[in-house]
């Protein structure tokens, strides 16, 4: 076994499972459905091999094993320790040099939940180290919004661009819970940003009370931002439109959040490594011959919805938002929404992906070199409403 190979710091059980015995011969690590190992063990090598392995050295590990179980070779110790991490119970105990002690202790919930996905080679404090360099942009501070700027915050995003043009009315404390009544008739941007301040000082707001007219609006904002987190939806899907052809312009991944009466809907749009919300748009030209009339008839409606919100529904779908931004920035596991429309259920606290859309380098106009005269659904939208140039 002289092939295996052991990261030279002390390695240990992770912390966040337990291990316990079920009967004379087994026993297991973790308790919770699908993160849980029973070891039938009937010599106990397996039980002993578990309780060394608490950040005390390879050496020290294999010295106590060896004294017990004598005919066990150094080879069949590592071996028992790649087990183990192969079903995901090891860390390092000081990845890289990273200690707890170092860490904020707001943090170290969520460096834990981090600590479920990586093995024994990864470092469990990377996430939480990309979330603090990352600036996002955060478009809109209604329903959503609000809701998505306290989550930012809360998981260790350093800092945030937060914009709203709207005040604070009594209408929104129902669902807008960042806000108190003393705000009614303040600038949610400034309000917003000031109830940050006192919930946590790691994390920097900047508010910007504006609206957004156009994709140069967005552009105006994007200077040092790593990610766009878009909950705005007014005008309808126009809104989407202009934050994408800024984001496309500049680069800049975008995670989208959109409520509709009992669902909601999130979708990531990475330039580059998915379609955009133009794309998007092709894609159902394409597939659906009812698409494009059916949006016609909507614009002409002029209809705009009122508010429609249920808090803990909303709550559902700013965290599916948020826990997306998370992995865009970290890749602790892989995004959902990458171009692909994650559709949230507020009746049945569920989620499941829907359509998902390709790239048409040859045919989008925005992050390809199509022409927008040749797809009717881009002459759909109002005339007042195109985007201006980027």
């Amino acid at each position: 076994m002289a092939d295996i190979q052991l990261p030279q710091e002390p390695v240990r059980i992770k912390q966040i499972y337990p291990v316990y015995r079920t009967g004379e011969r087994t026993f297991r690590i973790g308790a919770q459905l699908g993160i849980t190992a029973e070891f039938d063990d009937p010599d106990e090598q397996v039980w002993t091999l578990v309780h060394l392995l608490d950040g005390r050295s390879h050496a020290d590990v294999v010295a106590g094993m060896r004294q017990r179980f004598p005919q066990l070779s150094v080879g069949d110790v590592l071996e028992g320790i790649e087990v183990l991490d192969a079903e995901g119970f090891l860390e390092r105990a000081a990845p890289d040099g990273c200690q707890e002690s170092d860490v904020e202790p707001r943090l170290l919930p969520t460096i834990r939940y981090f600590s479920r996905f990586f093995p024994v080679g990864g470092n469990r404090y990377r996430p939480q180290a990309a979330l603090r360099d990352t600036t996002v942009l955060l478009l809109g501070l209604g329903g959503g919004g609000s809701n998505m700027l306290t989550l930012l915050s809360g998981v260790g995003f350093g800092r945030i661009v937060a914009v709203d043009h709207d005040t604070v009315e009594e209408g929104n404390l129902g669902r807008q819970l960042l806000y108190r009544e003393a705000d009614v008739g303040r600038p949610k941007a400034i309000a917003a940003a000031e109830a940050i301040g006192r919930l946590n000082s790691l994390c920097a707001v900047e508010p910007h009370v504006r609206r957004i007219d156009s994709a140069q609006d967005v552009l105006d904002l994007l200077d040092g931002v790593q990610l766009v987190v878009s909950a705005i939806d007014e005008p309808p899907f126009v809104a989407q439109r202009r934050v994408n052809a800024a984001c496309v312009a500049r680069n800049v991944p975008c995670v989208y959040g959109v409520s509709m009466v009992s669902r909601g809907r999130v979708f990531t749009i990475w330039p580059g490594r998915s379609g955009c919300f133009d794309c998007l748009n092709i894609s159902y030209s394409k597939k659906d011959p009812q698409f494009v009339p059916q949006f016609q008839g909507f614009q002409r409606t002029g209809f705009r919805a009122p508010s429609i919100a249920y808090a803990p529904g909303l709550w559902q779908l700013s965290a599916a938002v948020v826990d997306e931004a998370v992995r865009v920035v970290t890749g602790y596991a892989p995004p959902l929404a990458l171009g692909v429309q994650f559709e949230v259920d507020y009746e049945t606290a569920s989620g499941s992906q829907l359509l998902d859309w390709s790239r048409f380098p040859d045919e989008c106009p925005t992050c390809g070199t199509g022409d927008a005269a040749n797809w009717e659904i881009f002459a759909a939208y109002q005339p007042e409403q195109q985007l201006a140039e980027v």
